[in-house]
Order: C-alpha cells, then sequence, then structure tokens
C-alpha cells in the first residue's frame, strides 16, 4: 500500500476508535447503573418486608383500636342506660317523697283529733253510765281508728325504708355514672396513643418506600435513556464501519491494474346508604334493589387495572370520613370478623345462595362471628386499617367466591 493509502485508511478510522472508546464508556456507566439499580430493588424488596412485618405488628394494634371502640360503644350504652335508670330513680324518689308528705299530714290529723278527744275515751265511755250497746259501738269505732292509724304508721315506714333505699339506689348509680366516665376517658387516651403510634410507623414505612419508588424510576428512566443511547452508538460504529470498508474497497479497486472503480387518574359520588327494610325474596332477587355501605366519592370502577398494573379491582374503594358507620347491604349472618394483612379490619357477611359481601380496611368492627345482620345495621366504622393511606371502605361482592360488580345491585 502506498503512502495515501495508508494515510487515508488511518483517517477513516480514527473515528471508529473515538466512537469504541465513547460506547465503551457508556456501557461502563450502564452496567454501574444496572447494578446500582439491583442494588436498590433488593433494599426496596428489603423495606417491603419490613412493611410486611409491620404489618403484622400493626394487626394488633389496629386490633386493639378496634376492640377499644367498641369497648367505648359499649361504656357509651352502659353510660345512656345507667343515666335513664338514674332518671326513673329520681321520678320514683319524688314519687315516694309526695306519698310520706301527704301520709305525715293524715297522721297529724289523726293526733290532733286524738289530743282533742283526750286519753281517757275509751274509759269515759264506760263509766259514764250511757247506753251499754252504744258504748260498745263507740268502743268499737275507736279501736278501728286506732288499727287505721297503725297501719298508716306502717305504711310511713315502709315508704321511709322504700325512700332511703331508693336514694341509696339512686347514690350507686351515679358512683357508677362516674366511674363509666373514667373508665372512657382511660380509654379514649390509650386509643388516641395507639393511633398515633400507628399512624407515625405507617407513616416512615410510607415516606421510606416512596423515596425508593421515586429513585427506582428515576434509575430506571436514566437506565432506558443510557440504553438508547447505546443503541444508538453501536448502530453509528456499524455504520461507520461499513462506510469505511467500502471507502477502503473502492480505493483498493481504484488502484488495482483493471482501473475499475464501484458505483455509489374521582368517577362518581354514592349518597345513598342501606336501610332497614324487610323481604322474603332471596338475596338473588335483590340485584338493583341494594344501596352501597357509606356515602362518599367512588374512586375507581369494577375491572379497572390497578395503579402499577399486573391485577384489575375486584371491588370499590369508596373515600369517606373516618368514624362513619359502615352498614350492611342486606340480611346475612357474619362469618369473618378479624384483621386480615392487605385488608385490616375486615367483616364478611354470608348472605346465602353463595352471595357474600365483603367490607375493610375498617377502623372498628362492632359485628362478630355468628352475628345476624339486617339492611341497614352498623357492621363497622370506616379508618385506614391494613396500611392503607385513603381513608375509607373497600367493598367487594362475591358469588361463588368470584368477584361481581357491585354496580350491578345497586339502585
Amino acid at each position: 500500500m502506498n503512502p495515501r493509502s495508508l494515510l487515508l485508511a488511518l483517517l477513516l478510522t480514527c473515528p471508529l476508535v473515538a466512537g469504541a472508546n465513547q460506547a465503551e464508556r457508556k456501557q461502563s456507566e450502564l452496567d454501574a447503573l444496572k447494578l446500582r439499580l439491583q442494588t436498590l430493588q433488593q433494599e426496596f424488596r428489603q423495606t417491603q418486608v419490613q412493611r410486611r412485618d409491620a404489618a403484622d405488628e400493626l394487626r394488633e394494634s389496629e386490633l386493639a383500636v378496634s376492640n377499644g371502640l367498641r369497648a367505648l360503644r359499649q361504656i357509651d350504652g352502659e353510660r345512656r342506660q345507667t343515666e335513664i335508670t338514674l332518671d326513673a330513680l329520681s321520678r320514683q324518689i319524688d314519687e315516694v317523697s309526695v306519698r310520706i308528705r301527704t301520709q305525715q299530714a293524715h297522721l297529724a290529723q289523726a293526733l290532733r283529733g286524738v289530743y282533742r278527744r283526750g286519753e281517757g275515751d275509751a274509759l269515759k265511755l264506760l263509766l259514764n253510765g250511757a247506753d251499754p250497746n252504744q258504748s260498745a259501738r263507740d268502743l268499737r269505732y275507736l279501736a278501728y281508728l286506732s288499727r287505721a292509724q297503725q297501719a298508716q304508721v306502717a305504711a310511713l315506714r315502709a315508704d321511709q325504708a322504700q325512700l332511703a333505699a331508693l336514694q341509696q339506689a339512686a347514690r350507686d348509680k351515679t358512683d357508677q355514672l362516674a366511674a363509666l366516665r373514667s373508665v372512657r376517658v382511660s380509654e379514649q387516651e390509650k386509643l388516641l396513643a395507639d393511633k398515633r403510634a400507628r399512624e407515625q410507623v405507617l407513616q416512615k414505612l410510607a415516606t421510606q418506600i416512596q423515596q425508593q419508588r421515586r429513585e427506582i424510576s428515576t434509575l430506571q428512566r436514566d437506565e432506558r435513556n443510557l440504553t438508547r443511547l447505546v443503541e444508538r452508538l453501536n448502530r453509528l460504529m456499524a455504520e461507520q464501519a461499513a462506510r469505511a470498508a467500502r471507502e477502503a474497497k473502492r480505493k483498493q479497486q481504484a488502484v488495482t491494474p483493471s482501473g475499475k472503480t464501484s458505483a455509489g387518574k374521582g368517577i362518581g359520588t354514592n349518597t345513598e346508604t342501606p336501610t332497614a327494610f324487610k323481604t322474603d325474596k332471596p338475596f338473588s332477587r335483590l340485584r338493583g334493589l341494594l344501596r352501597l355501605p357509606v356515602a362518599g366519592e367512588l374512586m375507581n370502577r369494577f375491572g379497572a387495572p390497578r395503579e402499577g398494573g399486573g391485577t384489575s379491582w375486584k371491588g370499590l374503594f369508596i373515600r369517606a370520613s373516618q368514624g362513619v358507620a359502615v352498614k350492611a347491604i342486606a340480611a346475612g349472618q357474619v362469618v369473618f370478623s378479624d384483621w386480615l394483612r392487605g385488608f385490616g379490619n375486615l367483616i364478611i357477611v354470608d348472605h346465602g345462595e353463595g352471595y357474600m359481601s365483603l367490607y375493610s380496611n375498617n377502623e372498628s368492627l362492632y359485628k362478630q362471628v355468628g352475628d345476624r345482620v339486617e339492611p341497614g345495621d352498623a357492621l363497622a366504622s370506616v379508618g385506614n386499617s391494613g396500611g392503607q393511606p385513603d381513608t375509607g371502605l373497600y367493598f367487594e361482592m362475591r358469588h361463588q367466591s368470584r368477584p361481581i360488580n357491585p354496580m350491578q345491585w345497586v339502585k
């Protein structure tokens, strides 16, 4: 090869060498980025495991919250009943007090009459020489008056004893009411402390996972961009190599003896809730007659893909205020009432014929397994148990264990 051809070949290969070096650097960066991404994903999975472990720990906390709310509800019921009993005792005390005052007035009047007649009335009747028959009648009358006075005294004493017993019962009920109020304050404080601790753990984990998700998303985007760059560089290098090969071949042909040359995202709002109604129809005949368990904003459609892909919605999430009553959609029997991972405080009602309704993420469960429920009965209260970031109710309907669309069953 002559000096001119050698110089031309060197000029053509220089871009190839530069491109190769750049591609190697980018490939090295890509490998490092992939390693970092794998490490971060492993950390993310570990955090998810920690979240599941924390969810197991939260089970006891959320069950304690549920039990605490149920205890408060029971205490409030006992307190209302005690207040009713105390009011009834007060009325009885007033009635007995009036009766005692009336009896005291009658006795006082009778005593004044006796005093006016004098203590020797009976002896005078015997000695005054009057008609014996009349004297006998007068003595019987005095005996009758004496027995009547004794009966009045006995009734007065009985009413006074009843009054004392009623007053003691009223004092006991007042003490019981004060004790119930004290217990309620203690339970409320403990409940608030449990809620704060639970929210702090969930918030910490949620923040950590959200930060890692953002970092993973950024790294994945960077990986895609860098991969595209490496692919473009590889294509460019291949094109340069092809051009260099063609040019070298053309130049080589130009100096051959023959002298030949080559040729050149809210969905809607629910406002109606179940009310009490009586029906003899089986559940399968209630399609189009039911109402959703709580009023609130519908956050998804049945069967729509969940965020992140991979699964679809098997029910409805209804955003609602914390503590709102979750009502039974129809009559049935509670077959599950407990905490379940991913669903928090969950209650399931069997309506017969293979139909069930599921109510999850509750703050408190009011019904227990085996309880019979009627339409409109309060089953639970709205919450965000199970690690749910939003407050609301996740509601499903199932037939023979398969999810069915609740919106096809409501009015």
